[in-house]
């Protein structure tokens, strides 16, 4: 199993659109806290995405 650039960006790549879409939407309900929690999403999105591309890349060896 190797691991390519495509492999690495796309859970950070996706999880930065993610974070930026969730940003988006604490900010208009809560404003103090909106950076902190789309910050926590974007990671968690980063993280189920890598497991499940690892997972793939594993499965289909």
């Amino acid at each position: 199993m190797t691991l390519t650039f495509l492999d690495i960006a796309l859970p950070i790549g996706l999880a930065l659109v993610f974070a930026v879409f969730r940003y988006s939407q604490y900010r208009s309900a809560e404003p103090k806290t909106a950076l902190p929690r789309a910050a926590a999403d974007g990671v968690k999105g980063a993280i189920g995405l890598a497991v499940i591309t690892l997972g793939y890349k594993y499965l289909t060896q």
